[in-house]
């Protein structure tokens, strides 16, 4: 509570009242009963807490790198006089953000706004509001969090890209279904009769054990699916290419979910989520790239085999950077798991060709605006 000039006032104080009286000097003892007098007023003048409260939201609480997004502070006084202007300071992320809130009568709010970075994805801590209070000579300073915390999650940037290739035409109404499609010749489960179904799908076994009339229903499997992987093992990487390879990733997430594909994310570090063909599940997948972060002990993309256990009729699209080649044999051992395999690297900073990967398409490019547009260039 006390400052490095308070202590140094108190010490001085002590000094020149031992001094004072050793040497009888009343000039002395003066001072030191001066500076004893400033640091009992500066106590005085920061006692008490203020009579302050604070609410804050963030308008919205999830953006994308660049969008804007800002903290609504609302501070009351709750107090029976009118408070003494302050200066307060917000917490956003790491960082403290300085507030100059003026003078607030009893009874009466100040609403102030702060813009919230949003330079770099990530989850971040907004608040709580840290009002600090202290005399004038600056000898004790007190400080004191109002308001609770709120949230903000910025998402990856995203590229305009199109889905990943497949290999396969879509339905011939366009978009997926949520619900596998009747009529194909995999077995999925038994239902009742209905007026009008084919008599050689009717499952007789069942009819004599139960009486009523079971039909199999049968599925159409060959509806596509995407699987986005990306590469968390760090040394696939340098600088600030994993963000590239990062905004790739969600660029093609992005892009599958809004032509109606079912997606697959998955992480070499064991993170996965999945999004429907109606979208449902997209922000989960965009919540965990948001704080995903490379480390040095991951399997890479020879983890890839982990991810492909009882798959079928999926596409996969590898995200990675410049990994040595022993390091990508993984991907042409899975290659006869998926329907198609495509491989983007990012962070090629000489122009060298892509690797070689039997069985997979290899994009290279240095950036992820780059990527975006050579992919633009080949599918569209």
């Amino acid at each position: 509570m006390i400052t490095t000039n308070g202590k140094w006032v108190g010490g001085t104080a002590i000094v020149l009242l031992m001094v004072g009286l050793v040497l009888s000097y009343p000039l002395l003892l003066a001072l030191g009963v001066s500076m004893l007098a400033a640091l009992l007023v500066g106590l005085m003048f920061v006692l008490g807490r203020p009579s302050l409260s604070a609410q804050q939201t963030v308008q919205p609480t999830v953006v994308g790198v660049g969008d804007a997004a800002t903290a609504l502070v609302t501070v009351t006084n709750t107090g029976s006089r009118t408070s003494s202007p302050v200066v307060a300071a917000n917490h956003i992320g790491g960082t403290l953000a300085s507030l100059a809130l003026p003078a607030i009568a009893a009874g009466a709010s100040h609403v102030a706004s702060l813009p919230l970075p949003t330079a770099t994805r990530g989850h971040f801590r907004v608040g709580p509001l840290t009002i600090e209070r202290a005399d004038p000579l600056g000898l004790f300073r007190v400080t004191t969090h109002r308001g609770a915390e709120a949230a903000l999650v910025v998402h990856p940037a995203i590229h305009s890209m199109v889905p990943l290739p497949t290999g396969h035409r879509r339905e011939f109404e366009g978009a997926a279904a949520e619900q596998p499609h009747e009529g194909g010749i995999s077995f999925h489960s038994l239902r009742d009769y209905e007026l009008g179904d084919d008599l050689r799908l009717i499952h007789w076994r069942s009819v004599a054990k139960t009486g009523n009339l079971m039909v199999r229903k049968n599925i159409i499997t060959s509806e596509p699916r995407l699987m986005i992987l990306l590469d968390t093992w760090a040394g696939s990487y340098v600088g600030d290419d994993f963000e590239d390879a990062v905004r790739v990733a969600a660029s093609l997430v992005q892009a599958g979910c809004n032509h109606n594909y079912p997606v697959l994310f998955r992480a070499t570090n064991g993170l996965a989520a999945d999004a429907k063909a109606s979208g449902e599940g997209r922000t989960d997948i965009m919540r965990m790239l948001a704080d995903i972060q490379p480390n040095a002990d991951d399997p890479g993309l020879n983890g890839v085999v982990r991810f492909t256990d009882r798959v079928e009729g999926v596409s996969l699209g590898a995200v990675t950077g410049q990994p040595p080649a022993e390091r990508t044999v993984g991907i042409s051992r899975a290659r006869s798991r998926f329907d198609m395999v495509t491989v983007v690297q990012v962070g090629e900073t000489h122009e060298r060709p892509p690797m070689r990967i039997p069985g997979a398409l290899v994009l290279n490019g240095s950036t992820s605006t780059e990527i975006a547009d050579k992919w633009k260039a080949r599918f569209g």
